[in-house]
């Protein structure tokens, strides 16, 4: 460990942090459908989905997400008592401290679960956004500097779960793309991934795929003799951008 202070005098907390209970991730997914098509019936001036770029998507994600949709409600059980607030792109540091400045693309921190003994800087669902299209091959940027952080303890390495959010365009898909490239030569770098599973159809529209998941094994070892890290679920909330 190479951070002087890293988990010093800190209060003791459960690794892993107790599972975000299932509701809660769907919302978030639905939460998400909504902000897209809130960018697509009225577009903040100059943005056009179809051409933006990930962090111009992102940024507009985000601003959705924490100014609008939970304070409104628009979106049941996406609201204050279960999210604190979200973050974009906070420094965050990895499983031992020895990069303090990890950025995920977005950061939901977990509403009253300090009865749960967590660290609550690292109690969250970390959220990775991509774009998935002609220009950013599915397997170098989706799965090699997307997926690849949570497996190897760059992202939410206290928790059991995380999500990748992609930006899909020209028709690409969860089945007929992420499926083959999770089976192929990539599958023991990225935690030996179980299949896409659906997790639930709720939303499923032209625009918005069903929330699906894959488990993955974290070959990282805890600090403080905490051992192995468990396996990590990742959810797959995939998004039409053409």
């Amino acid at each position: 460990m190479n951070v002087p202070g890293f988990f010093t005098a800190l209060p003791t907390y459960r690794l892993p942090h107790p599972p975000v209970p299932l509701r809660v991730i769907l919302t978030l997914h639905l939460a998400l459908i909504k902000a897209f098509e809130l960018l697509r019936k009225n577009p903040p001036a100059g943005f056009v989905l179809s051409a933006a770029d990930e962090d111009d998507i992102t940024r507009q994600l985000y601003t959705i997400l924490e100014d609008r949709l939970l304070k409104t409600k628009e979106v049941e059980g996406f609201d204050r008592r279960r999210i604190r607030n979200v973050v974009r792109a906070p420094e965050m540091t990895n499983y031992d401290g020895t990069h303090p400045a990890k950025k995920p693309d977005l950061v939901l921190f977990l509403m009253q679960r300090e009865h749960l003994a967590v660290q609550p800087s690292q109690d969250a669902i970390f959220v990775e956004c991509k774009p998935v299209d002609g220009d950013h091959a599915l397997g170098k940027h989706y799965c090699d500097v997307g997926i690849a952080r949570f497996v190897g303890g760059e992202y939410a390495w206290a928790m059991q779960e995380g999500m990748m959010v992609a930006y899909a365009r020209d028709g690409r898909s969860i089945a007929n793309d992420l499926g083959p490239v999770l089976a192929g030569s990539r599958h023991k770098g990225l935690g030996s991934p179980s299949a896409p599973v659906v997790v639930s159809r709720s939303g499923e529209s032209r625009n918005a795929e069903a929330l699906q998941s894959t488990l993955h094994q974290r070959a990282f070892t805890w600090s403080a003799g905490r051992g192995k890290a468990c396996q990590i679920r990742l959810f797959h909330s995939w998004h039409n951008c053409s």
